[in-house]
């Protein structure tokens, strides 16, 4: 769904901006506050400024989602808090109608991500947790996924190494909670997966698989 929310335009252009009561300037646009119901069934509480929605101000819409936050000349820009219809939710930065900057998104399934954004997507440095799990990944991310240095934290291990296109790729070690650190790397295999039928084609399928190096002990921490 779209979380743009509905234009309002001035008056004298001849379209309905619906119901609205509040302040004006003297130019009788809205400016000030005010409360509009709009054409749509969407409505908005809170400040205008020369007939935009502009400061602070929530914004519903018919659907079941809900803006409350900064707006910019008619856009969700500065800080802000987005519910989503299907009980996902996002708290954070907002540039031009678009999640930008820092924000920790919270997902139907209970996953939730803290981290940078960049129109719209994971980008930059971040943390992922997987609810089902307890797992985490903290790291870096492009255009939505694992890219770059990062680290994978399970129970009772945890990796540290590369990811490439959100899968592991490249060198990288293992650390065991027994006391030990696996060295390696991810290396990238050809399998052909057949097809379901013999007018199938096969296809060939690109397998991280890793290959260990070495085998070390962790040193305990020294005390004082």
């Amino acid at each position: 769904m779209s979380d743009i929310g509905s234009e309002e335009f001035e008056e004298d252009e001849g379209i309905n901006l619906g119901e609205y009561e509040g302040e004006r300037n003297e130019n009788e646009e809205r400016h000030g506050f005010g409360k509009a119901t709009l054409p749509n069934g969407d409505t908005y509480e809170g400040h205008y400024a020369n007939g935009k929605r502009h400061g602070n101000g929530t914004y519903r819409f018919k659907n079941g989602a809900k803006y409350v936050g900064e707006y910019v000349k008619g856009k969700k820009h500065g800080q802000g808090t987005f519910w989503y219809p299907d009980g996902s939710r996002y708290e954070g930065g907002w540039v031009e109608d678009r999640r930008n900057g820092h924000g920790i998104y919270t997902y139907p399934n209970g996953d939730m991500y803290d981290g940078d954004w960049y129109e719209h997507q994971r980008h930059g440095q971040g943390i992922y947790t997987y609810s089902s799990t307890g797992t985490k990944y903290t790291g870096s991310w492009v255009h939505g996924k694992r890219d770059g240095m990062g680290e994978l934290i399970h129970s009772n291990h945890r990796f540290v190494g590369n990811f490439a296109d959100d899968n592991l790729q490249g060198s990288g070690k293992y650390r065991f909670d027994i006391g030990c650190e696996q060295h390696g790397e991810f290396v990238l295999e050809e399998q052909i997966q057949e097809g379901e039928t013999e007018e199938d084609e096969s296809l060939t399928v690109l397998t991280a698989k890793w290959k260990c190096s070495s085998l070390t002990e962790i040193e305990p921490a020294k005390v004082g």
